[in-house]
C-alpha cells in the first residue's frame, strides 16, 4: 500500500464515528498478526525442530549422547500431563 492510500486510510479512519469498544478492537485487529506471519512462525518452529531432533538422532549415532527409551518418552509426557 502506497504513502497516500496509507494516508487516505487514516483519514477515513479518524472520519468514522467509534466508540470506545470499537476503537479497541480496531486496534487489536490492527497489531495481531496475519495468517500469513503466523504460518510463517508455525513453519519456522517446525523446520527447528526437526533440525534439532535430526541433529540428535546422529549424535546418538555416533554415540556422543543417550536416547530415551519409548518409555522414558512415555513418561515424561505423563509428568507433563500431556498423556
Amino acid at each position: 500500500m502506497t504513502t497516500v492510500a496509507m494516508n487516505n486510510l487514516w483519514a477515513y479512519i479518524q472520519g468514522l464515528s467509534l466508540s470506545q469498544r470499537n476503537r479497541k478492537w480496531l486496534a487489536e485487529k490492527l497489531i495481531e498478526p496475519s495468517d500469513d506471519a503466523k504460518t510463517a512462525q508455525q513453519k519456522a518452529y517446525v523446520k527447528e525442530s526437526l533440525y534439532r531432533a535430526l541433529d540428535e538422532v546422529k549424535r546418538a549415532q555416533r554415540g556422543e549422547i543417550k536416547m530415551m527409551t519409548e518409555e522414558e518418552f512415555l513418561q515424561g509426557l505423563k509428568e507433563e500431563g500431556l498423556l
